[in-house]
């Protein structure tokens, strides 16, 4: 088995034509049935069925594709990183984040960054809310943008904040709410209400849904993983979403309105404090100045 059989593989089961697989490879569609045919060979098992009018993907097929597709992704992420360090890079740097909603000054730190390292080389992840604490925790990001509340608990963490979030309600333009300039959580009572996963969300926003669930006991409850699934929600008319403001996309349909809360929310940079690198501390610093610029 290697690379080309398993590009071919992974191809022919996302266009399901043989045609297709052989123009985005440049090769002939006889070598992508060479290669296909082979790898059935040497693994024993039928990964296609294929009449003359459709291909399909076997059960073992689509098992054995969900597994190849993240290894050839992983394969190819490895010949990068080896090809990068055949370049002049003193060092790397791992940054992850949930998105460029919360980071919305991302490219502009990227690029001044790249200007003033040219040597350190960027690997940028987005990752999930919890995936991003356990990899930054198992050192495999060197930096996190993060909420305050999620790191406190770490040991060997140094954070510096970007700047401080509020916590809001996300409505339909429509909604008999959005006159108002702040909302009360007495004005959330019996209004179906949608609420971010509290396995994935900071233990603070955990705790302001808790207190808007028992002040509000007759409302549905609706659970979105992630704010983008939240905004979708609010648009089929589900309810009204609860969220950090710095999480909302920006949507000419939704209206936003502040709720009444003293709480805010920290969101900055977590990075390791036993770790002492030139370019880690000028990518804070960096991120600090271009934040402090921009809100002020």
């Amino acid at each position: 088995m290697h690379i080309k059989q398993l590009e071919c593989f992974v191809h022919l089961s996302e266009t399901l034509s043989f045609s297709r697989t052989a123009e985005l490879l440049y090769i002939t569609q006889p070598t992508v049935t060479h290669q296909i045919n082979t790898l059935e060979d040497e693994l024993g098992l039928k990964l296609f069925t294929r009449t003359k009018r459709k291909v399909e993907l076997t059960p073992a097929g689509i098992s054995f594709y969900e597994d190849c597709k993240e290894i050839l992704t992983r394969l190819n992420l490895a010949i990068s990183k080896a090809r990068d360090y055949a370049h002049e890079f003193e060092s790397n740097l791992f940054i992850g984040y949930e998105g460029n909603t919360e980071v919305k000054y991302i490219a502009d730190i990227l690029r001044c960054f790249n200007k003033s390292f040219p040597q350190v080389h960027l690997y940028l992840k987005i990752a999930d809310f919890e995936n991003k604490i356990s990899l930054f925790s198992n050192n495999n990001f060197d930096l996190i943008f993060t909420e305050k509340g999620s790191i406190i608990h770490l040991p060997d963490v140094n954070y510096e904040e970007l700047y401080t979030g509020k916590y809001v309600c996300v409505l339909p333009e429509d909604h008999i709410l959005t006159d108002k300039k702040v909302i009360r959580l007495d004005d959330l009572v019996d209004q179906p209400l949608i609420l971010l996963n509290p396995l994935k969300s900071p233990s603070k926003m955990a705790r302001i849904q808790k207190e808007i669930q028992l002040k509000t006991p007759q409302s549905t409850i609706y659970i979105a993983d992630t704010p983008m699934v939240g905004y979708t929600m609010v648009k089929a008319d589900l309810g009204i979403a609860v969220m950090p403001d710095f999480a909302c996309p920006e949507d000419p349909d939704l209206t936003v309105v502040p709720i009444d809360t003293p709480d805010s929310i920290s969101y900055g940079i977590a990075s390791h404090k036993s770790i002492k690198r030139e370019d880690i501390n000028g990518f804070i610093s960096i991120a600090k100045e271009i934040y402090r610029n921009n809100e002020n």
